[in-house]
């Protein structure tokens, strides 16, 4: 994309107010400027062009055929312009109409409920209508304003934007390590664990562990799964096997009890996405606001 326009846009400003007027003097004093100054911007404009805008003589002026075919466009861009301006200045005001917003259900019912109920709380002018979805859905495709997602779509109409990011890890409770016959002290023993999975990875049963120098892929017998991370952490809580859970939520709960430390599974990247056409919406950056605030306060999606 070019960056450097073949002239001056103030100056597509003062040829316009020329016309319209029908006289340098007259232009001159709408614009609080000098006559002079018209006239040396109109002359650097047509430099910069390369062709003639006006004709002038000492009874009046005249705009050429390519000079009023200019003028024509240059109405549509300071219409742009001021479309511009009124939707940056409508982006400063307080944020008020509908948002429809979908989350997968595996973020949880708590984080959705915190950060809608903050959002709707600080501004009352909004409306908002929060869908948990099994699956990843589309911002346009499937009607929502915006989605929380994992990962960028590949799709370059939207924007994404992260909101955070979940470091899992292998985890179990203590009743049940204690009804295990050894200690879980190596990865080699995970294959003899029955996993309950939060169907997060697929459903391949095959669970991948990093230490950052090594990975490792361990196929363990999936006891349970649920799209869910909280139905999921309440089988852990029962004992019924070890399951792959947010940090966040293994820290702040004294009854999960973080296996193998030094190995992690993936990290889950949570994005905003939504449409580029609505990327000027004071709505949806309130909306981003406070999701971003709310997983500071609580530092996990749900509990």
């Amino acid at each position: 994309m070019e960056q450097n326009l073949p002239f001056n846009v103030d100056a597509l400003l003062v040829f316009s107010k020329v016309v319209e007027c029908r006289s340098l003097s007259r232009a001159a004093a709408l614009l609080g400027m000098p006559k002079s100054t018209v006239s040396r911007k109109i002359s650097k404009l047509e430099a910069d062009l390369g062709i003639k805008l006006l004709r002038k003589n000492t009874h009046q002026l005249s705009v050429t055929d390519l000079g009023e075919q200019v003028y024509q466009h240059s109405l549509k861009i300071f219409t742009e312009a001021n479309d511009i301006r009124a939707l940056v200045e409508g982006s400063k005001q307080e944020p008020q109409g509908a948002l429809r917003v979908a989350m997968p259900v595996f973020v949880g019912i708590d984080y959705a409920a915190n950060v809608s109920t903050l959002f709707l709380q600080r501004f009352p002018k909004s409306r908002l209508e929060i869908r948990l979805v099994d699956s990843m859905a589309h911002p346009v495709k499937d009607g929502f304003d915006l989605v929380l997602g994992v990962g960028p779509l590949q799709d370059s109409s939207l924007i994404a934007r992260k909101v955070f990011t979940l470091d899992c890890f292998l985890c179990a409770s203590p009743v049940y390590l204690e009804s295990l016959a050894e200690p879980v002290t190596a990865p080699s023993q995970v294959n003899k664990l029955p996993l309950i999975d939060t169907d997060f990875y697929g459903s391949s049963n095959k669970l991948v562990l990093d230490n950052g120098r090594k990975q490792l892929e361990f196929s363990p017998l999936v006891r349970a799964r649920a799209n869910s991370f909280q139905i999921c952490k309440q089988y852990v809580l029962q004992g019924l096997g070890v399951g792959i859970l947010p940090q966040q939520m293994i820290v702040a709960s004294d009854e999960l009890v973080p296996l193998l430390p030094e190995w992690q599974a993936a990290k889950v990247d949570m994005y905003m996405l939504y449409p580029f056409q609505l990327s000027f919406s004071s709505l949806i950056s309130a909306f981003y606001d406070t999701a971003l605030e709310v997983m500071g306060r609580n530092s996990r999606p749900s509990a």
